[in-house]
């Protein structure tokens, strides 16, 4: 990567760490999930912006790269929305957001993944609204990680998988 992309990288994800954590003590909540928010926001939010560089898209779309890779890829992700469904959505596992959430993903990678590469834009664009409005919409954001769900699907779906 190159020193500019690494510089907005390493910085948006700090910032949204910071800005995550905030949040959460705001809201009262335990160091551990403070530190579990952060944690989170700084992958999801530092990947969101390390996925749209140029640099990282001609590496996920080098020759070689199959399906299966960038599925992969994906599908490691679900467990970032176990870990908000368990830690930060209520008592107990919150397992209608985990497989909403997780389905809306799955259908939406396979949605970009198996259209021409000219429509891969455009039908990531639709994935992405068509799932924030029906997870946000239906079950609403988790508190304090309210940005949790665009930005999982900007890293996932506009950045990974769109070459």
């Amino acid at each position: 990567m190159r020193w500019d992309e690494n510089a907005l990288v390493i910085g948006s994800g700090t910032v949204g760490a910071v800005l995550a954590g905030w949040a959460l003590v705001a809201q009262g909540a335990s160091v551990w999930l403070v530190v579990l928010g952060a944690a989170l926001a700084l992958d999801v939010i530092g990947g969101a912006v390390s996925n749209v560089t140029e640099t990282t898209k001609r590496w996920y779309h080098r020759p070689g790269v199959t399906m299966a890779g960038h599925a992969g890829f994906v599908l490691i992700h679900l467990l970032h929305i176990g870990v908000v469904a368990w830690a930060f959505r209520g008592e107990g596992f919150d397992s209608l957001y985990a497989v909403s959430l997780s389905a809306c993903l799955l259908a939406s990678m396979l949605s970009v993944l198996l259209v021409p590469q000219r429509l891969k834009l455009p039908v990531a664009v639709v994935c992405f609204l068509a799932t924030v409005g029906l997870v946000l919409g239906l079950l609403g954001a988790t508190p304090g990680l309210e940005w949790f769900v665009p930005a999982l699907l900007i890293k996932l779906l506009l950045g990974h998988l769109v070459p």
